[in-house]
């Protein structure tokens, strides 16, 4: 009898937490429904890929190949996405941009149609290939725009390519970005302490590390990837930077994670003067205002934006914000 009591009080205890678990896992896929359901008129009509656009195919120093999109003549402004992204996440950039700009967005190497050399996808290879980019194309008086891991690279390629800098650019924006080391987990897609929270649920589908995730076109999926958003965020959004995280190779990403993990460029920018605007939202979860304001204390002169209620995805949260923010360094008072 004893035996058969404590069997009884197992199988109550098993089934109280499979109950627990379907529960949560109900609630999440209600959550997701409305994510993906969401709408915000203000920059649907943005998100469309341009249409008339010019593809470039560079090769990298190492062997591998640089995919480069680009619209428009004017200014240039130089668009680098951040890890598990590709160019067409510049989509609203470029359609307000492109009518008066020469604008270049391009697949970070290993991510859309790049691929990495002999060198991997590491932040010091990624500043090479910016530096390809805008010798081999002939950009001029560019203002350059680095996101996230970007961001980074764009802040090695001002510590490695000092005399391109100058030669080259006339203006930077560092977007939710950071100066400093950043884990994995809190960059590549967000997310982590919900997927976390699915997986001791028990919700099928979610048992592999965050990373090697597929990423399918499911409510939970989507509501993973809401907590790269701010305030307010389009569902066509954030299923677009969903079918990108599906899309990166999960070795990209676990490189793209080391270099992330050992960059730190706060002893190394003392030398960049030219005029630099630091942008991040308030609402950014990946890498918070506190991280812009150690872009800011790292870059001399540096001046820093905070977005109201803005994510981590702020060209598809806020672009009309940000290209005037852009514009500001393009004009000829810059």
């Amino acid at each position: 009898m004893a035996g058969s009591s404590t069997l009884r009080r197992l199988l109550i205890g098993a089934a109280i937490t499979a109950g627990a678990g379907l529960a949560v896992g109900t609630g999440l896929r209600a959550l997701g429904r409305r994510v993906r359901t969401a709408h915000d008129e203000r920059v649907e009509e943005l998100l469309d890929e341009p249409a008339d656009v010019r593809h470039h195919h560079l090769t990298s120093d190492d062997g591998g190949t640089i995919h480069v999109v680009e619209a428009g003549t004017g200014p240039p402004v130089v668009l680098l996405h951040g890890v598990t992204l590709q160019w067409w996440v510049w989509a609203p950039i470029i359609n307000l941009l492109a009518d008066r700009h020469r604008v270049l967005s391009w697949d970070m190497r290993g991510h859309g149609a790049s691929s990495a050399g002999s060198r991997g996808v590491t932040l010091d290879a990624i500043a090479d290939d910016l530096a390809t980019v805008l010798g081999r194309l002939d950009v001029e008086d560019a203002v350059v725009v680095g996101h996230s891991m970007g961001g980074m690279a764009l802040a090695r390629f001002c510590t490695d390519h000092h005399r391109m800098l100058h030669h080259r650019c006339r203006g930077l924006v560092f977007l939710s970005t950071s100066a400093a080391p950043v884990a994995l987990g809190t960059i590549a897609g967000g997310g982590v302490g919900l997927v976390e929270l699915v997986q001791r649920a028990a919700i099928a589908g979610m048992e592999s590390p965050r990373w090697n995730y597929a990423w399918p076109d499911t409510n939970l999926s989507a509501l993973a990837v809401r907590t790269s958003f701010g305030r307010h965020a389009s569902g066509a959004a954030v299923d677009q930077v969903r079918r990108m995280l599906s899309e990166v190779d999960p070795r990209t990403t676990a490189e793209a994670g080391r270099a992330i993990a050992e960059h730190d460029v706060r002893d190394d920018l003392a030398h960049v003067d030219l005029p630099s605007i630091v942008v991040v939202g308030s609402a950014d979860l990946l890498t918070p205002p506190v991280h812009a304001r150690g872009v800011v204390a790292a870059v001399p002169g540096a001046e820093l934006r905070v977005l109201d209620g803005v994510g981590h995805q702020v060209m598809q949260e806020a672009p009309v914000e940000l290209a005037a923010i852009i514009e500001e360094l393009t004009g000829p008072s810059a």
